[in-house]
């Protein structure tokens, strides 16, 4: 028997137990990230929605139940771009049928209702409406890289019943996309 050759052995069985591990490990890692994605999406990535106020002084916590929600800033007033969204998204909303009830409509004010709005709003009994809401806790969430900031003019948000921000729109936007937009979400998802 060669000494040299069962000398070189030994220095091979634990590198190869070494890369064996690494494996395994590697393999654990790969079955658990589904999971550590859930969890980091669900606790860490997720809206976090104050307790809001409704118009009327109803209390909204938790960001308005388990459905999902376009939620539109219009600043400090609701000027003419900003009702032209209030109406599409509520005919985008009846346009859903029987997932209707699966979304609702959230309009936040950073300044008061005027008596004109107030007047346009009776024609959607349906919509959430937050005024005089200026906590930067809940824009910053909303934030997105290289957009105007949140508020500065009407903008609407698609956020999942899980409180994940999924979608964004301009203010001025091809409504028949959104609906097909929801449509093809409505009907992939099992959630709200």
């Amino acid at each position: 028997m060669n000494p040299d050759s069962s000398s070189g052995r030994p220095e091979a069985l634990p590198r190869s137990l070494f890369w064996y591990r690494v494996k395994l490990l590697a393999l654990i890692a790969v079955f658990l990230s589904p999971f550590i994605g859930g969890w980091l999406a669900l606790y860490v990535f997720e809206l976090r929605w104050p307790e809001l106020t409704r118009v009327g002084g109803a209390p909204s916590k938790d960001g308005f139940g388990a459905r999902w929600r376009f939620v539109l800033f219009a600043g400090d007033a609701c000027g003419e771009l900003c009702r032209n969204d209030l109406y599409y998204l509520r005919q985008i909303r009846i346009l859903l049928g029987r997932d209707t009830a699966r979304m609702q409509n959230i309009l936040i004010l950073g300044g008061p209702l005027t008596d004109s709005l107030r007047e346009f709003l009776r024609d959607y009994p349906d919509l959430a409406v937050i005024e005089g809401y200026r906590d930067p806790r809940l824009r910053a969430q909303f934030a997105i890289d290289g957009e105007a900031a949140v508020g500065d003019s009407p903008k609407i948000y698609l956020v999942d019943p899980d409180n994940n921000l999924m979608m964004h729109y301009p203010a001025k936007y091809d409504e028949n996309r959104v609906l097909d937009d929801i449509k093809r979400l409505m009907k992939l998802s099992q959630i709200g």
